[in-house]
Formats: C-alpha cells, sequence, structure tokens
C-alpha cells in the first residue's frame, strides 16, 4: 500500500519523465550522498520497474574534504543494494580567480559530460530554485539568471541534464527518506555561512519566510513566468541569427537593422559560442557603438579569451592561440624543411591539396619548395604583368589583421609561386591542377581571385 507521500512524489517524477525523457533514454543519476540524491535514485529506482529504462550512478569526488573521501564507498553501497550500475569520477577544481563553489561546480558539469547514458539527472529541489532566484537577483542578473535552473537542457553537444524535483520541497524529500528509512550523509560544508548560498538557505530566507508564508510559491510563479519570457525572447534571438548569418557568415549590415537590446544579444551570443569569457556591460556597450558606426571599417573587441574584429560588415572571431597551428610562423620552419619536397612540407602545414580547374602542377609538388608568411616585396606572376602579394590579399578584402600572417608557398629560390587559398602563379599552373588550402583562413576569404 502506497503511502500519499510516495503517491504524490512518484506521480510528480512520473509526470517529469513523461515530459523530458525520450522512449529509450538511458539515465544517469549525479550520486553526492546526500538526502537529495538519495532519495532521486531510490525513486528513479522504483520508477524504472514501470518505464523500462536503462539506470546508473556516478560520484564526482572533488577531493575538497578530507571526510568525503568516505562518501565513494558510501554511495557505493547503497547503489549495490539497489543493484544499479555506479562509478566514481575523480576531479581536480580548479578554483582560481572563480572561487571554490564555482570551480567545483564547473568541474562536476565537465565530468557528466563523461557520462555514457543520455541524460544527467540531478536533484535539485524547489528550496534550491528559490535560492538560485535569490542569488541571481542579488547579483543583479537578467532575465537568464532570474530564470533560475529550467528543468531540462542541453549539456554539451551530446548529453541532457534533467532536473525532476524542481516543484518539490527539502521537507518532501526529508519526509520520504525518513518514511523509507534511507541514511545519507549531512555535508558539513553546508553550515559554513562564510558562502552566501549556505547563509541565504539557514538564516536569511527562515527570516524572509516568517514575514512571507508565501514567499517560495510566489518565486517559484516568478520563476516560471520568467522561463516563459525566456523561451520567446530565445526564439526572436534565434530568428535574428539565422538573418544575420543567412550568408554564412555575421552580416552587420543586417544586425544594424536590429534595436539596441537585440544587437547586444546577438554579440552575447557570439562571443558565449566561442568560448571568449564574459565581458563587462561597458566593454558590450562600447562595440556596439562603435561597430554601429564604423560601417566597412575596422573595429576590434578585446575580450578575456581573444578578440572579435570587424571588416567590410563582417565580424571574425579569433582566440589568443589561433595563431598557434599556423607551422609557417615558426622560426625554425624554414631552416627545418630547407630540402624537402612542396608535398611533404604542406603535409606537415596540415594543408589541403584539393583539385581545381586551374591550380600548380603535380611536378611542382615534388620540387623542394617551403612556406612562410607573406612579406612586404613578394610579388606573385598575374595572367598579365605583375602584382605584390600584399595588394592582392587587400583587393581580396583579406581582413588587415590576417594579412601579416597569410601564409605563400615558395619554390626553391624563395619565389612567390602561390598564396595560400587565393591565387597560384601561372607559370607553375596547369588545367585541372592543385589548390592549396589552409582551412583555417577560409573565413577570411571574402573575394576570392
Amino acid at each position: 500500500m502506497l503511502s500519499d507521500l510516495d503517491k504524490r512524489l512518484l506521480s510528480k517524477l512520473s509526470v517529469s519523465f513523461d515530459r523530458c525523457v525520450n522512449q529509450g533514454a538511458s539515465i544517469e543519476v549525479g550520486l553526492s550522498g546526500g538526502l537529495d540524491s538519495i532519495v532521486l535514485l531510490h525513486l528513479l529506482n522504483r520508477l524504472r520497474n514501470d518505464r523500462q529504462f536503462d539506470l546508473c550512478s556516478v560520484h564526482i569526488h572533488h577531493g575538497l574534504q578530507a571526510t568525503a573521501d568516505d562518501w565513494p564507498r558510501f554511495c557505493g553501497e547503497f547503489c549495490q543494494i539497489l543493484q544499479i550500475p555506479f562509478r566514481v569520477e575523480y576531479v581536480q577544481a580548479n578554483t582560481e580567480k572563480v572561487g571554490v563553489e564555482a570551480g567545483a561546480r564547473r568541474a562536476r558539469y565537465q565530468a557528466f559530460m563523461q557520462s555514457r547514458a543520455d541524460i544527467v539527472a540531478l536533484a535539485h529541489h524547489q528550496d534550491d530554485q528559490v535560492e538560485t532566484f535569490m542569488l541571481s537577483a542579488l547579483r543583479g542578473s537578467g532575465i537568464r539568471g532570474l530564470s533560475a535552473m529550467p528543468e531540462l537542457r542541453e549539456l554539451g553537444e551530446q548529453h541532457q541534464l534533467w532536473r525532476p524535483f524542481l516543484e518539490i520541497t527539502r521537507q518532501e524529500l526529508s519526509a520520504y527518506a525518513q518514511l523509507h528509512c534511507l541514511q545519507y550523509i549531512d555535508d558539513p560544508s553546508n553550515t559554513d555561512e562564510s558562502l552566501l548560498r549556505n547563509w541565504l538557505r539557514n538564516t536569511g530566507l527562515p527570516i524572509w519566510r516568517a514575514r512571507l508564508p508565501f514567499l517560495d510559491r510566489h518565486i517559484m510563479t516568478s520563476v516560471k513566468t520568467l522561463q516563459e519570457e525566456l523561451a520567446v525572447l530565445e526564439e526572436v534571438s534565434e530568428q535574428d541569427k539565422q538573418a544575420i548569418y543567412h550568408s554564412g557568415f555575421f552580416d552587420c549590415t543586417v544586425w544594424r537593422k536590429l534595436t539596441a537590446a537585440r544587437q547586444s544579444r546577438q554579440l552575447l551570443f557570439m562571443v558565449k559560442q566561442n568560448n571568449l569569457g564574459i565581458p563587462t556591460q561597458a566593454s558590450l556597450n562600447d562595440f556596439r557603438r562603435v561597430l554601429n558606426e564604423c560601417g566597412n571599417g575596422s573595429a576590434e573587441w578585446c575580450l578575456h579569451g581573444g578578440k572579435i574584429y570587424a571588416y567590410q560588415s563582417r565580424l571574425f572571431c579569433v582566440h589568443d592561440n589561433w595563431l598557434d597551428d599556423c607551422v609557417w610562423l615558426k622560426p625554425t620552419c624554414l631552416s627545418e624543411n630547407s630540402s624537402a619536397s612542396l608535398n611533404t612540407v604542406l603535409e606537415k602545414a596540415n594543408f589541403k591539396l584539393c583539385r581545381h580547374l586551374y591550380g600548380l602542377r603535380e611536378d611542382v609538388l615534388e620540387q623542394v619548395g617551403n612556406i612562410r608568411a607573406v612579406s612586404t616585396d613578394d610579388m606573385i606572376e598575374l595572367t598579365v604583368g605583375h602584382k605584390k602579394v600584399r595588394k592582392l590579399l587587400q583587393e581580396c578584402k583579406i581582413p588587415p589583421f590576417v594579412r601579416p600572417y597569410w601564409p605563400v608557398i615558395t619554390n626553391q629560390e624563395g619565389q612567390c609561386i602561390a598564396v595560400a587559398n587565393l591565387w597560384v602563379n601561372p607559370g607553375y599552373a596547369c588545367l585541372n591542377g592543385v589548390v592549396l588550402h589552409f582551412e583555417k583562413f577560409s573565413c577570411f576569404v571574402l573575394e576570392p581571385k
């Protein structure tokens, strides 16, 4: 005979399962050993008899507390009782600059992305949701932060993160554990009120709840409303993005037609998509203003992990280490390749050799040659006459920031016989020849010759 509590929690879990979990998907529970995750695993184990899905669990060991060394054993014994596959992931949290909480969270989610299951289930509950909303408000977050935690979201490219307990209180989970005599770990760090979340949980929110008995209900209503509004905002943003990238690149002429708020959102999306860090509001506003004023001219936005350049009404994103795999820029490149065939040199530099209507002759590739960055004196033979390679780059609208690093292919005498991705010297070319392509630089070619 099921208790009312059993029925209520199993019903809520079933509704969330049917809403979020595709048929045949496997689930891995993030098992800390605390009350919430122990109850989640116990309930999912009961649910799988009805829904027929593969269930396993993982404990993430951060090594931040001495007592935590006993936790994997506790979790393993619980999983053994339930006959659920169990694994332990040992991670090291990088707390530099971001602090202990954020560093541990980042390491934890990186470990979750290694899961062999389709879905990682976490036991965040309604009390956690209220705390997240309050913390976001205290930190001045926008609509995404105030929307708190979604029930389901993407986790990397291959997984989803599922939080089925967001409409269940901690009090209900505690009552369930007591009803079923479930043992769990009390994390001593939860009493450390130097951490804002712990202070909010143990001291701040109880005061507010005493004054406003319906505080949690009202906050959850706000969170639901904000999540719906965020969904609409993301639909509009996706439509904006499709329009901006309609031609295969970030088109500033389309971007400039948007309102200021939508412009900022697209710039932030580009920063996030390319892992360039979190810009300040001031730097975002400055770049947006410059980008609106520069027309086809150049602009530059320096970020934590790289730069975004504007040129000819396009945006280009480069990371700080974007030139690391350009071997022709290394001082030893010329000496190491002094007697190597061009074929060998190009292979070492990860160039693609593509058959083309008009390209280098096969025999040229067997001759001694090299790759280096363009110099001010480099000339390239055209169908009629000659031209400085730097002039050719300019006419092809190669962005100024990349021109000094552009690779040219030379013969044994150091003369330029081809410009990567752009041009082949007619004296070394033939019909149905080979063009030399460095994939990383293809995005910079606006008007190929």
